[in-house]
């Protein structure tokens, strides 16, 4: 892919004081169906820096949202999965937990996606709005009830284009967003003054306890923890109300936190960056060491090999494995919808389970991190000789 007038941005341009954590040469671009080209060039550097300041980690370079999610390429969705319908239901739980029997008169989701989570809350609220340039192709029309917006949400004014909001929620979308803080600060600005935001992004800390660090890929700008999320709604003019970290979600663990307009109680959180960077390189080199043996192992499996899980970061796997798969027979998974599919910048096939009956005593690679348990559990089934994945984290 030629990158010429899309140079990334550096965030470090102006930082007063930042660490290098871990620097990424050719770093693939991840979540790419499509046919396979050995020189697609969906490659760019990267580099993950946090400040020394506040201890906040973020990618070095920030790559032109039309380049990451171009349409047709980009294939990440919230009913993808059952991980992620599951996700869902557990982020409902927890607005429960914290709204109880409150009413709403407007709700935002901002990075609806396919509309899932909308779709549950639509009930309680006189108006639902979803804001997500995936859902360009329709936007400004009214679906279930709910009124789309396909633009990004710095391009929304809600105080106009929306029910002036009283609840908005967020999921896995303030990672991918370039000045997190900016965003913040206007959905304070354009909501209700007793608006309550409940919102959810993968926790680093999980990332690290989990060995999860091919999650650490171009789409996500920012690494937040308790903490570093934390501080960054307190300078915002906002304070925490709760706060959980669900360990069985994506990326090794996601943070759901909620929280409303007003002085926070206990302030700014105390980081130690010395600390955070510490147990980053300490989590870093077992990561590492992890990969090493497992790309051993790959090399000497007995045939035939299986790839089980078409995970959408399976590029970012292979690149720390230093490997392309294209060992493997073929990926297996369960969603009939994926037979036959090819990754732009891996070579190998997609197949149904269903429709490939691998004899027994076959090898797997279980290709997809986020499913381990459920996989292990559906290879289990098929009487394998070998089957080779990370321990779960």
């Amino acid at each position: 892919m030629d990158l010429t007038g899309h140079d990334p941005v550096d965030i470090t341009v102006g930082m007063r004081e930042f660490e290098s954590l871990w620097r990424l040469p050719k770093l693939p671009f991840t979540e790419r169906f499509g046919r396979y080209r050995r020189d697609s060039g969906l490659v760019a550097d990267q580099e993950l820096v946090m400040s020394e300041l506040t201890g906040a980690l973020r990618l070095r370079y920030q790559i032109e949202p039309s380049i990451l999610y171009r349409e047709g390429t980009y294939a990440y969705r919230t009913t993808s999965s059952d991980k992620a319908s599951n996700s869902t239901l557990e982020f409902v739980q927890f607005l429960d937990s914290v709204a109880g029997e409150r009413s709403f008169r407007s709700i935002v989701d901002v990075g609806g996606n396919d509309l899932t989570l909308a779709r549950l809350l639509g009930s309680r609220a006189e108006s639902v709005a979803v804001i997500d340039p995936v859902c360009e192709a329709i936007d400004g029309e009214v679906v279930d009830d709910i009124a789309v917006h396909g633009r990004k949400i710095e391009d929304v004014e809600m105080a106009t284009e929306c029910a002036l909001p009283d609840l908005v929620v967020c999921r896995h979308t303030l990672e991918h967003i370039g000045s997190p803080e900016v965003v913040v600060a206007q959905l304070f600005e354009q909501s209700a003054d007793d608006c309550l935001f409940v919102f959810e992004v993968p926790d680093v800390t999980s990332l690290l306890e989990s060995l999860r660090f091919d999650a650490i890929f171009h789409q996500h700008y920012n690494y937040f923890s308790v903490a570093t999320l934390s501080n960054l709604i307190v300078s915002c003019g906002g304070r925490v109300v709760a706060h959980e970290v669900n360990h069985r979600g994506s990326c090794g663990g996601s943070l759901l936190i909620a929280f409303e307009k007003g002085d926070d109680p206990e302030g700014l959180r105390h980081v130690d960056v010395e600390q955070v960077a510490t147990m980053f390189r300490r989590r870093l080199r077992l990561f590492t060491a992890q990969m090493e043996a497992i790309s051993g192992i790959i090399r000497e499996l007995p045939g035939p090999v299986y790839g089980y899980g078409a995970g959408l970061m399976l590029a970012t796997y292979a690149y720390h494995l230093d490997t392309d798969f294209s060992n493997l027979d073929c990926i297996l998974d369960d969603d009939p919808s994926k037979d036959g599919l090819t990754y732009e910048n891996v070579p190998v096939t997609v197949r149904c389970a269903e429709f490939v009956k691998p004899e027994p005593d076959s090898s797997y690679v279980i290709t997809s991190l986020e499913n381990i348990r459920g996989l292990q559990h559906r290879i289990s089934e098929l009487q394998p000789r070998r089957c080779v994945s990370p321990p779960i984290g």
